[in-house]
C-alpha cells in the first residue's frame, strides 16, 4: 500500500520542495504451522505457534520523502506478533523489530537513528541455514552470536555505505541510555559484505557491554532477549555478562541450481553469571564462556518453485569454570515449496546433540546442584531437553505482503 501527499510545512515552503515525493509502503508477513517438540523434560510437546524459513510474524511500515540533489529521508516501523494469540512479540515492544529515521544519499550512503539490527546480523547473517531454510529453531547455540538478531539495539546510530563495486560497509554505534553509567549498554559494530556474480564474503564484529541487562527497555540492549516463539531458556542466561565480543564471518558459492555456505562465529561471554546464577559450587563471582560456532550448508533448487537445504553445525565451547568444553552438535534438514511468489509451504527437521563437559545442573533432593549434565536445547524451542538428544520438527505455511 503506497500513499502520496504533501504535508503543511512543504506548503508554506519554496516552490522547489513542493514537487517532492512521499511514499509510506505496508509490508509484513504471517507463518502459521505446527511444531513437535521431543525431550522436553516430562514427554514431547505439540505446539501451534512458530516460525517460518524467512523469519516469525511480522508488519510494518516503511517510508521516503524525496528531498531533492539524491537525498532522502527514510522510516521504518518494524512489529512482531503472536498469530495464535495476537500478542505483541519482543516482551511486547509494539515496534520491538526495528523503528528508526534517518537520511540516505545516493552518493553518501545512508544514517539512521533508533532501535535497529546490528551490522554482522545483516551481513554474515546472511548464510547461516537459521535464516535461509531451517527457520530460527536452526540457528547457532542459544544464539549467542546473534546472527539471529536476538538482540536489538536501542538509541543505535547506524551508517550504511553506498555498494562500491560489490562491498557495502555498515558501522553501528548506541549511546547506552544508563543514567551515571556510559558504558552500561553501549553497543559498537562494523561489518562489511561483498559479492561478485556467484561469490558472497561477509565479516562482522560486535561489542556489547552488559548484554542482558537493560534498565526499563531504554538501555543499548532490549531487556528480554527472546525473539523466538518459545524462550530461549536455560543457556541463553550465559549472556548474564559483563561483555559480550563476537567476531563472525561467512561466504557463499552459487553453482547452477546449488549453492554452498559455510560461515564461522567466536562469542566471547566475559564474566557470565550463569553458573553462579545456577547455583555450581564455587563459581565464585563469574567465568568467562567462550563458543566457536562452524556452519556448512548446501540449498538446491530441484524446481522453480522447491528448494531443499542441509547443514552441519558444530559449537565448540569453554569456561574458565572448572576448565569445562561442551559442545553442541546440530544438524538442519528443511524444504520449501512456493505456491506462488508470496505463498509457501514449508518443512523442518532438527536435530541436535549434546556433548562433552555438561553445563545443565543437576540438582539433589533439597535443590542444592549435586552435578552437571549435558543436556540439548534446541534454540527458540521453549524446552531444555532431559537427555543429550532433542529433535523438533515443524510444518507449516508463510504468506508475504
Amino acid at each position: 500500500m503506497k500513499k502520496t501527499g504533501i504535508g503543511f510545512a512543504f506548503l508554506m515552503a519554496v516552490p522547489a520542495f513542493a514537487s517532492a515525493q512521499s511514499s509510506v509502503t505496508l509490508y509484513g508477513r504471517v507463518v502459521a504451522g505446527v511444531t513437535f517438540i521431543n525431550n522436553t523434560g516430562s514427554g514431547h510437546v505439540v505446539q501451534s505457534d512458530t516460525c517460518g524459513p524467512p523469519s516469525c510474524n511480522l508488519w510494518g511500515l516503511k517510508g521516503k520523502e524525496d528531498l531533492g540533489g539524491g537525498t532522502a529521508a527514510i522510516f521504518t516501523l518494524e512489529n512482531g506478533f503472536n498469530i495464535q494469540n495476537g500478542k505483541l512479540g519482543q516482551g511486547g515492544t509494539e515496534f520491538g523489530r526495528q523503528a528508526f529515521v534517518g537520511l540516505t544519499n545516493d552518493r553518501w550512503g545512508t544514517v539512521t537513528l533508533g532501535r535497529q539490527y546490528d551490522p554482522p546480523s545483516e551481513t554474515v547473517g546472511y548464510f547461516p541455514s537459521s535464516n535461509n531454510f531451517a527457520t530460527g529453531y536452526g540457528s547457532h547455540f542459544g544464539d549467542l552470536d546473534n546472527l539471529n538478531q536476538s538482540i536489538r539495539i536501542n538509541n543505535a546510530i547506524k551508517y550504511v555505505s553506498p555498494t562500491w563495486n560489490g562491498l557495502q560497509v555498515k558501522g553501528l554505534f548506541s549511546l547506552g541510555g544508563v543514567a551515571g553509567s556510559f558504558s552500561t549498554n553501549r553497543v559498537w559494530s562494523l561489518a562489511a559484505g561483498y559479492t561478485n556474480g556467484p561469490v558472497s564474503l561477509a565479516a562482522g564484529y560486535l561489542d556489547i557491554q552488559n548484554p542482558a541487562t537493560s534498565p526499563n527497555g531504554t538501555g543499548g540492549v532490549y531487556t528480554s532477549n527472546g525473539s523466538y516463539v518459545g524462550s530461549l531458556n536455560r543457556y541463553v542466561a550465559l549472556q548474564d555478562a559483563n561483555a559480550m565480543k563476537v567476531l563472525t564471518a561467512g561466504g557463499s558459492y552459487s553453482l547452477g541450481s546449488a549453492t554452498f555456505a559455510l560461515n564461522y562465529s567466536h562469542t566471547d561471554l566475559q564474566n557470565s553469571q550463569y553458573f553462579v546464577a545456577n547455583g555450581f559450587t564455587a563459581a565464585g563471582s563469574g567465568s568467562d564462556f567462550k563458543m566457536d560456532s562452524y556452519e556448512a550448508s548446501v540449498t538446491y533448487r530441484l524446481s522453480p518453485a522447491l528448494l531443499v537445504g542441509a547443514a552441519y553445525i558444530y559449537n565448540a565451547g569453554k569456561a574458565d569454570y572448572q576448565n569445562l568444553k561442551p559442545n553442541f552438535q546440530q544438524v538442519n534438514l528443511g524444504i520449501d515449496y512456493a505456491l506462488s511468489k508470496r505463498t509457501s509451504l514449508y518443512a523442518v527437521t532438527i536435530l541436535q546433540k549434546a556433548g562433552g563437559d555438561g553445563i545443565a545442573p543437576v540438582t539433589g533432593a533439597g535443590g542444592a546442584v549435586v552435578g552437571r549434565k549435558a543436556l540439548a536445547e534446541i534454540p527458540g524451542a521453549g524446552y531444555t531437553s532431559s537427555s543429550a538428544k532433542q529433535l523438533l520438527m515443524s510444518v507449516g505455511m508463510y504468506h508475504s505482503f
